[in-house]
């Protein structure tokens, strides 16, 4: 069998695209099976598999007739199994630095927005009038309840809670985004 695909090689070197052709349908299984083995990956082996057949078919008049060509081929399969690895792996690699500064950016823009929508939020409650702006303040920043806030500016619990509801609907309506309160 050897000696066969050997003298097939000989003729393709010649020119022989009959030659090419069986000794593709000699030598492409166990060319598959030996990529497949090294990438772990069919279709990508099948690819490599077609590259290196390709190079051979357009090298043919370079090549030396006097090679053994099985070791050839097998070196040919390795070498391009061994190019694309390498190529994976830096495009791998590419695409994990290109994740960290997409993370990066994001985590910025976050904390860019956020703090965008803090001084929004502030401006807007710096436009609210005085006695709303106080509710606000004692209910969000100091924590009071409706009671104690009622009890402190001397009124009702029912008007803390109306001006409340009115300064939520101003600072939504000005700032443009939900409020989570």
């Amino acid at each position: 069998m050897d000696k066969d695909i050997q003298h097939l090689f000989v003729l393709l070197t010649k020119g022989s695209s009959k030659a090419f052709e069986e000794i593709y349908v000699l030598c492409h299984e166990s060319s598959l099976r030996f990529c497949t083995s090294l990438i772990k990956d069919k279709a990508e082996a099948e690819s490599i598999v077609q590259d290196v057949f390709t190079h051979l078919w357009e090298k043919r008049a370079k090549l030396d007739e006097g090679i053994e060509f099985k070791s050839y081929l097998f070196a040919c399969l390795k070498n391009k199994t061994f190019d694309r690895l390498r190529v994976i792996k830096r495009n791998q690699e590419a695409i994990d630095l290109l994740w960290g500064n997409i993370e990066k950016v994001q985590s910025i823009q976050e904390e860019e927005l956020s703090d965008l929508k803090i001084d929004s939020l502030l401006d807007a409650i710096d436009d609210l009038p005085p006695g709303r702006k106080r509710i606000i303040q004692l209910r969000y920043l100091n924590g009071k309840s409706y009671k104690e806030i009622a009890e402190q500016l001397d009124i009702s619990s029912h008007t803390v809670k109306n001006q409340l509801i009115k300064a939520k609907h101003h600072l939504k309506s000005s700032v443009g985004y939900q409020l989570t309160w």
